[in-house]
């Protein structure tokens, strides 16, 4: 089996599922249309995209682009497509589906979240959403019936995302989890005796990530607690690992209402994550999920308790760790991967987009949009 995967390794998961895919024995390749620091881009290749702006070199890399794209797709036995937006209009889209080759989407953030709806149960993105200046309307059901109409399935990592999938679109979709490569993240579990914790908080987007209220808690917990403070942003990615492997609390996200990737990477790496995931989520979360959670009101006092309590913090740097190898290890994904390939390989009335028979990792939409 030939699978490709492409165009954006969003949070590093194309160089991550390549390389779990390829342990399997799969023949996976990588495709990404950046080179990001900020990303891990083993085992995949990387075009660049935004370098150098004069006009001949913006004309020959998009023909090569391009060109590395279609061969790509012709390889393949499989197309995995990372993220909900296309790279050449929709011809990329086009091409793919008159190749008749099994195709998937995969859907990662904003590319699928309708802001009406995570609006709904979430006081806190409904914020910030009030707080832009530009429209607050990302398209999610203009993108799924672009990817519905060139046959694609959609797949969809993790469980705040299936909420948005449209069922007048599309029926169903497959469910997995994002992928943490174990042997990438050697764990450093807190020492319970340190006197002064230091607490890390990586914003990729400070807004989304609630940034400013971790720093008005922080502010609030300096009178009378001894700790650290790092603020990760705009790091190099090895850096920032680093960092977060020195640290003896992760701070997530506390806007849009679930864990990121880089919660997930925290705690392989053996720290507690504190996140703020909303209330209408939580039952979808195995029980052994240790993620301390917390919202903008509460984080003050959820830090207290950590930053007083040092037997604790290693405690749940522990059960993190051994949650991301139950959970999120690439291999153990990688494998369900391939029987979502299998499936999407079958041939079910002439369409990739039907619903697969008997497939563990096809989910039925149970919502209704409006």
């Amino acid at each position: 089996m030939k699978v490709i995967h492409l165009p954006v390794n969003i949070s590093s998961q194309i160089s991550s599922t390549v390389r779990a895919l390829r342990a399997l024995g799969v023949d996976a390749r990588g495709l990404a249309r950046n080179q990001s620091p900020l990303q891990a881009h083993w085992g995949i290749e990387s075009v660049d995209w935004f370098g150098r702006p004069n006009p001949a070199f913006r004309l020959w890399r998009g023909v090569r682009w391009r060109w590395k794209l279609v061969r790509a797709m012709v390889w393949a036995d499989v197309i995995h497509w990372h993220w909900g937006d296309t790279t050449w209009g929709e011809i990329d889209l086009r091409i793919a589906a008159r190749l008749r080759k099994p195709r998937l989407v995969e859907f990662w953030g904003d590319d699928l979240r309708d802001p009406a709806l995570a609006s709904r149960d979430n006081p806190f993105l409904a914020e910030l959403y009030r707080s832009q200046s530009g429209p607050t309307d990302f398209g999610s059901t203009a993108t799924q019936k672009m990817f519905r109409k060139h046959g694609f399935a959609y797949l969809v990592p993790g469980y705040e995302l299936a909420d948005y999938v449209d069922r007048s679109i599309f029926p169903g979709f497959y469910q997995t989890r994002p992928r943490v490569l174990l042997d990438d993240y050697t764990p450093s579990f807190p020492d319970p005796a340190r006197s002064k914790p230091v607490l890390a908080h990586a914003p990729s987007n400070k807004a989304k990530k609630g940034t400013e209220a971790v720093l008005a808690a922080l502010e609030q917990l300096k009178p009378n607690h001894n700790f650290e403070f790092k603020l990760i942003h705009g790091m190099p990615r090895s850096e920032a690992l680093q960092t977060v492997a020195t640290a003896d609390v992760f701070l997530d996200q506390f806007t849009i209402g679930a864990e990121g990737l880089a919660a997930l990477e925290a705690m392989a790496l053996g720290k507690p994550v504190v996140c703020f995931i909303k209330e209408s989520l939580r039952s979808r979360y195995p029980e052994a999920c240790p993620i301390v959670v917390s919202d903008q009101n509460n984080l003050a006092p959820t830090l207290a308790k950590l930053i007083e309590n040092g037997p604790r913090r290693r405690a749940l740097g522990i059960e993190g760790r051994k949650y991301i190898e139950r959970y999120h290890s690439a291999n153990e994904v990688a494998r369900e991967l391939v029987k979502v390939y299998e499936h999407l390989m079958i041939p079910i009335k002439g369409s990739t987009a039907s619903e697969p028979m008997n497939c563990p990792y096809w989910c039925k939409v149970s919502n209704q949009r409006s």
